[in-house]
């Protein structure tokens, strides 16, 4: 009979194969709640560690806590502790020094706003520490160009986190995520959907919501077609505009205010109107939405970091590409309940 594997336990129980190990080893890093449920999910398949492999992990965590290579995590936010406290960033940074950790790497974060800091200054830092590889992280506001020294280590970005130069990067299917969303609100019977966000995110996304959006509307008359609400600043007259004249009945959006936007206008939500969030972390875990799997990003950037650091792929690559990673779908409280569906 084969052994039952991490792999099968994450599976059953929805989370990544590090989030089971660590579980099981009862690392403080998950959820007391969450180990647990994990532990249980382990018991019901028969999981038994292998003592060999154990082993094994132990004496190589052990070499790899000795002398873990560092990464550089650059921090282009106006705030400087914004991977601690925002929380939809969080998950972007535990994941990729869970990452970190588990091949011999740590994350060595450098703020980039900081008082004489510049891009020049910078890569000598990272050089002059014999930091060979680069991880440029999403930012608030954005910014577009970094002139690094580019040919000095290998880089990875974290969303579009800059417009130029064009680096490898690892970001959420956007437009898989918002046809999710929008399949799924069909299927629950609303029939004009409406689209709200802010223009960074709809930039951030290379406008991949906004096309997704248009295909579904491609067969629609024009009569049940709702344009995107695309602001730069949120402005309430517009918004209440825009709600009046095309009279959504559900709405996907992409910033943790939506709910309190709506309440001063006096709509009920889900009652008179339902919401979709399309990245749905800690800030609004209980909406109905989109799961981005952003730990899982952090980490597959790390891994696709590394890679290009063992190949000595440095500078800015003649082919960039992207890894795109898709979300889930998660039931929440901004929607009328699904027929059978039990809510949280």
């Amino acid at each position: 009979m084969s052994r039952v594997s991490l792999k099968q336990i994450a599976e059953k129980a929805g989370v990544s194969r590090m989030t089971v190990s660590c579980a099981l080893r009862n690392s403080p890093r998950v959820k007391a709640e969450t180990a647990a449920r994990i532990r249980a999910i382990a018991d019901e398949l028969g999981y038994a560690p292998d003592p060999r492999f154990a082993e094994h992990m132990a004496r190589v965590r052990d070499t790899k806590q000795k002398a873990l290579l560092p990464i550089a995590w650059i921090n282009a936010n106006a705030k400087q502790k914004a991977f601690r406290e925002y929380e939809w960033l969080q998950p972007y940074f535990e994941g990729a020094q869970e990452r970190c950790e588990e091949l011999g790497y740590r994350l060595e974060e450098f703020w980039l706003r900081e008082r004489d800091m510049s891009a020049e200054r910078l890569s000598d830092i990272i050089t002059h520490r014999g930091i060979r590889g680069v991880i440029l992280t999403p930012t608030i506001p954005s910014i577009t160009h970094l002139k690094l020294k580019w040919e000095a280590f290998s880089c990875v970005s974290i969303e579009n986190a800059i417009l130029s130069p064009r680096v490898h990067r690892v970001i959420p299917d956007s437009y898989y995520n918002i046809l999710l969303a929008i399949k799924v609100l069909k299927r629950r019977g609303y029939k004009r959907i409406g689209l709200c966000m802010h223009h960074l995110e709809s930039r951030r996304s290379n406008h991949a919501y906004l096309a997704a959006l248009q295909l579904t509307q491609a067969d629609m008359p024009s009569s049940a077609r709702i344009p995107a609400h695309i602001f730069k600043s949120f402005e309430m007259p517009s918004f209440k505009k825009w709600l009046r004249q095309h009279k959504p009945d559900a709405i996907i959006c992409h910033h943790s205010r939506m709910l309190h936007w709506l309440n001063e206008l006096g709509y009920r939500v889900p009652e008179d109107i339902g919401v979709a969030h399309l990245a749905t972390d800690k800030d609004c875990q209980d909406w109905a939405g989109i799961w981005q799997n952003k730990h899982h990003i952090g980490a597959q950037a790390v891994e696709q970091l590394v890679s290009m650091m063992q190949k000595r792929r440095t500078g800015i690559p003649e082919h960039p590409h992207e890894i795109l990673i898709q979300g889930n779908w998660q039931n929440g409280t901004t929607l009328i309940p699904a027929r059978g569906e039990l809510l949280k």
